[in-house]
């Protein structure tokens, strides 16, 4: 019989998490709150990877970090990808090739802890550390940003702190959760962990970073974004519910919410590439 070794590691994690629980919640936390800031690398699937190859790749030194960043040169404007939790660059290989065959000037970085950048810790906020350390690094930011979840987060987030000085013509959030609590909650249900274990993970979040989950809300962070955007966010996304969707569009001066249904979490298909090229070549 084969052995599912997922479903053994998922097994394992609940029973750690959930026993420690019932013993002290904040040892929980701390074991939770490192599994979801340490993410995992995806293993290499040359199959998807073959368009990195075409990339003019380079490693840069930013915040005592080793930064992987592409750049696939073009005539048309410049596009920013930013990809999300657990991931790399290699996510947008639906999407490459019709940004490409529009003209437009790609570039792209793995975030700290994924893909082939350095670093081992990550949240949105480090993201934004390393965008804001990466724009200065090459003298501008580009004209477009496309976020996928996590990537989501952080385009939003750098956006809406004054502190900031780049900014971007337009943004598309794909898939982004409405606040942090729908990712938590995800991860929990994920592994079986129980509330106890959610309490010690938000008190872990709290004494690391100094925000509690409602401190985190991108339906709220998009109130001071003046950027416009797009939302693309499916109806069946099991990861961020659709609602938080349609209150970030609420919330969002000059925002656009298109919806789509079967695409999952990470919107997959050809149909969400083609929305994003149609969104962006209004602008050109």
């Amino acid at each position: 019989m084969a052995i599912d070794k997922e479903k053994l590691m998922i097994g394992g994690l609940r029973r750690l998490l959930n026993g420690t629980a019932r013993m002290t919640r904040r040892g929980a936390g701390r074991i939770g709150y490192y599994l979801l800031s340490h993410p995992r690398r995806l293993e290499e699937d040359p199959a998807i990877e073959v368009f990195l190859e075409d990339a003019d790749q380079a490693t840069l030194r930013l915040n005592d970090m080793d930064i992987h960043t592409y750049h696939w040169p073009g005539d048309g404007p410049s596009v920013l990808l930013l990809h999300g939790w657990e991931s790399s660059t290699a996510r947008w290989f639906a999407l490459f090739e019709p940004l490409r065959e529009a003209g437009y000037n790609i570039y792209a970085l793995d975030a700290p802890a994924h893909g082939k950048s350095g670093g081992k810790k990550f949240n949105v906020f480090v993201y934004c550390e390393i965008l804001d350390a990466y724009f200065k690094k090459i003298g501008f930011a580009q004209d477009y940003w496309i976020g996928h979840s996590g990537g989501g987060m952080a385009a939003i987030y750098y956006c809406s702190r004054p502190e900031h000085s780049f900014e971007p013509k337009r943004i598309v959030s794909m898939a982004v959760p409405g606040e942090i609590e729908n990712f938590i909650d995800k991860f929990c249900e994920l592994v079986g962990a129980n509330d106890r274990v959610k309490y010690g993970i938000e008190h872990r979040l709290n004494r690391k970073l100094e925000h509690r989950f409602a401190d985190i809300r991108f339906t709220e962070f998009v109130k001071e974004v003046t950027v416009p955007g797009l939302i693309i966010h499916d109806e069946e996304d099991d990861v961020a519910p659709f609602s938080g969707a349609q209150k970030m569009h609420k919330n969002w001066r000059g925002s656009k919410l298109v919806s789509t249904r079967g695409c999952g979490h990470s919107l997959t298909g050809d149909l969400v590439p083609a929305m994003v090229v149609e969104y962006l070549k209004q602008f050109d």
